[in-house]
């Protein structure tokens, strides 16, 4: 089984490098801000809808967002409606002989505006998907005026350079993915720009000492990036995590900290390498995704002799990307998972590291509609030296408005 795996993943990312191939159409790449700064995961950009003026004003609205059909076939275990590596954490309940499932619950549905003042437009986004479970649940609702974002969106610590277009939701494991509340600064510097921002904290304890801890972040989250032309990014996160001894039994705080750094490295005409290196402690919180709901499965913390300990971790991967022509686009990476929790402690159902390969293939067959075909191998290792791997099939179809 594993091999023919890991042969259909050859076959989906055969011919990559041939060079000579006419740039591709302008498809927003991973991570490239479209107008309101959401990033364009997958198809064609968002910022070519039509906007309307609001009689009278100097505000422009525009609806839009995308319905999207997943088709996927898990060989090995359910990895859900998005693909979740934590799936194989539970073998009892997700472990299959063969499993199709078809899902529309990533489509979105998003609202925008942009009004003209003596100081710059001040925009507004509000965007909402139906993961997890069908019902409709806020993906993005923020500000922003005069460099200032108030509001829930990408966490500032995190970047898009480094990462490339999937059909499965988000960036692949070991990339740091979050949206979460947050005030946010950003200022231009030349060609680039650094942000500095306030986020929303949650320390997350290792499940299995939530008996005797529990959560109470005091201060927030300081976050600081810098990106340079959609070609490097660099950031970092600082924070403070704590308990409440009027829940659970231990009153105690630790630091937590993290960077990271991302490049988009061009090789030829139409072929990028693109990657991204992410090491900390304390840090789960931004790591745990995707498929980690509630982030229990990548912790900050854990106790040890009745103190908090964070939890050390480092991600990472790299993808190669190809424009066979303006309207064929292939993927194929590789990234991982780390984080180090103590052997024989009560954490063996933990994972130790994660492994996550895809390729693809994406056809554009026009500005509003894109299908394509994936491959997504995972192999996972727990503390307790349990190893298991699956994959997943996925094709999917989008129709943008």
């Amino acid at each position: 089984m594993r091999k023919n795996k890991v042969a259909l993943a050859m076959i989906l990312a055969t011919g990559m490098l041939n060079a000579g191939v006419a740039a591709a159409m302008p498809v927003v790449e991973a991570g490239q801000p479209v107008v309101t700064g959401e990033p364009s995961r997958v198809g064609p950009p968002w910022n070519h809808r039509t906007t309307f003026n609001i009689p009278g004003t100097k505000t422009d609205i525009a609806f839009g967002g995308y319905i999207k059909l997943d088709m996927m076939y898990d060989a090995d275990y359910d990895l859900g409606d998005a693909t979740s590596p934590f799936n194989l954490l539970n073998p009892a309940a997700n472990a299959t002989d063969g499993r199709t499932d078809f899902t529309a619950y990533e489509s979105r549905l998003n609202f925008r505006t942009h009004t003209q003042t003596d100081y710059g437009n001040l925009n507004t986004y509000l965007e909402v998907h139906f993961l997890p479970d069908g019902k409709l649940s806020l993906r993005h609702a923020y500000g922003e005026y005069a460099g200032f974002l108030a509001g829930q969106t990408w966490s500032n610590f995190m970047g898009f350079v480094g990462g490339t277009r999937t059909l499965a939701l988000g960036n692949p494991i070991g990339y740091s993915m979050e949206r979460q509340g947050q005030l946010r600064y950003t200022h231009k510097l030349g060609d680039g720009a650094l942000s500095v921002a306030l986020e929303d904290p949650d320390t997350v304890i290792a499940r299995p000492d939530l008996a005797i801890a529990s959560e109470e972040s005091r201060l927030p989250d300081l976050t600081l990036r810098y990106e340079y032309r959609r070609l490097l990014s660099l950031s970092g996160v600082v924070r403070e995590l704590s308990t409440n001894d009027n829940i659970g039994t231990l009153d105690d705080k630790a630091t937590g900290y993290g960077v990271q750094a991302q490049f988009s490295l061009p090789l030829l005409a139409s072929t990028k390498l693109n990657g991204s290196y992410t090491i900390g402690s304390g840090i789960g919180n931004y790591m745990g995704n995707p498929g980690n709901i509630g982030h229990k499965n990548a912790p900050d913390v854990y106790v040890r002799n009745g103190s908090l300990e964070t939890v050390d971790i480092q991600g990472g991967g790299v993808s190669l990307n190809h424009n066979w022509n303006p309207k064929w686009f292939s993927s194929v990476g590789y990234s991982r998972l780390e984080q180090d929790l103590p052997k024989n402690s009560g954490y063996d159902a933990h994972f130790d590291k994660v492994d996550y390969a895809f390729a693809n293939i994406i056809w554009d067959v026009t500005d509003r509609l894109m299908v394509g075909a994936e491959y997504q191998l995972i192999d996972l290792e727990t503390i307790g030296n349990d190893k298991r791997d699956a994959g997943r099939l996925q094709l999917s179809a989008q129709y943008q408005f």
